[in-house]
């Protein structure tokens, strides 16, 4: 693996994940149905929390959460993936858990069962929709980064290390 960010291809992470959730059982599975959500909104860990808890007790499958890390109370749009469906019912007791241990449990999973972060999950999506010509002005604003410069930090970086990797 790479740099901080794992270089996580969003493709075969998402099919990752989905075989995960499909061979575990309860509550394991639900660990990873929430870092399924991470990655397929490119969220916070906190906003994906948020989300799954908000979906197991409402069963949307596109509803509004709380921007993390923001000084001007803000929400986004989330996504609730539609292969996770059938397992709504037996996660219902996970939303009992409190936010921060919930995090921690996810958290623990994805390194157990995966060998990767949370942050890696938002940074993979981040670089698909960058590789897929989403302006970054754009993608800034659906990750919810209050400042576009720390997206084309990032950006940089990337593509400094591609360079530097292809140069003979």
């Amino acid at each position: 693996m790479g740099s901080w960010d794992k270089n996580l291809d969003y493709i075969t992470t998402y099919e990752l994940i989905l075989r995960k959730i499909k061979a575990l059982q309860p509550p394991s599975r639900c660990y990873m149905i929430v870092a399924l959500i991470q990655l397929r909104n490119g969220s916070r860990i906190s906003e994906s929390v948020r989300a799954f808890k908000t979906w197991l007790m409402t069963g949307y499958q596109e509803l509004h959460v709380a921007v993390s890390k923001k000084k001007k109370p803000d929400s986004r749009l989330m996504i609730i993936p539609k292969e996770v469906e059938e397992y709504r019912r037996e996660c219902l007791e996970q939303s009992t858990i409190d936010d921060k241990t919930l995090r921690e449990r996810v958290r623990w999973a994805l390194y157990y069962y995966l060998k990767i972060n949370t942050h890696s999950l938002r940074y993979a999506y981040i670089t698909f929709l960058l590789k897929e010509g989403v302006n970054p002005a754009l993608v800034s604003k659906l990750i919810r980064h209050s400042r576009l410069d720390t997206l084309l930090h990032y950006i940089q970086l990337k593509e400094s290390d591609r360079i530097l990797r292809e140069v003979y």
